[in-house]
């Protein structure tokens, strides 16, 4: 008797955490939020070596390596072409020098792919970013947020 009671003890256990799974599993299905966040645990290191690549580029001034890492599908992109890039980087007096990774977050989904048809994912990236006017020398620590878009599996600059 005692064996067939922890029989059933241990069915219904089990018959519990597959009811649980079985929540957990429709609501990342489901519900984006969650869904998104768990996405974010395997894409925010992605997105952020994405980001400190494009970043170091800009500080080296490595202006070809700058311009493939903007993604094809940002309005930038779309408007101008690469000897525009660098006439407009050559002619630009601000440098990045530092920066500093504040958050990622915002991750989503393309919600108009007629006008970003190769775009899969989308996601924020807040840094604060110290400047550098190289006209006058003065140096100036701003916050931005830029878009990071995740086209054919990879991850750039928006």
């Amino acid at each position: 008797m005692k064996i067939m009671g922890n029989t059933r003890h241990h069915s219904f256990l089990l018959g519990a955490a597959a009811g649980v799974l079985v929540l957990l599993a429709a609501s990342l299905l489901f519900f984006d939020k969650p869904r998104f966040a768990l996405e974010m645990l395997f894409e925010k290191p992605r997105i952020e070596k994405a980001l400190r690549t494009y970043f170091a580029a800009e500080m080296n001034r490595d202006l070809p390596k700058v311009y493939r890492l903007l993604a094809p599908s940002s309005t930038y992109m779309r408007t101008h072409s690469y000897s525009e890039f660098l006439s407009d980087m050559k002619t630009n007096p601000v440098r990045i020098v530092d920066y500093k990774v504040v958050g990622i977050y915002g991750l989503r989904t393309n919600h108009d792919p007629a006008a970003y048809p190769d775009v899969e994912r989308f996601a924020q990236a807040e840094v604060d970013v110290t400047l550098e006017y190289t006209d006058t020398g003065r140096k100036a620590l701003c916050n931005y947020c830029f878009t990071f878009l995740k086209e054919k599996g990879v991850w750039l600059k928006g």
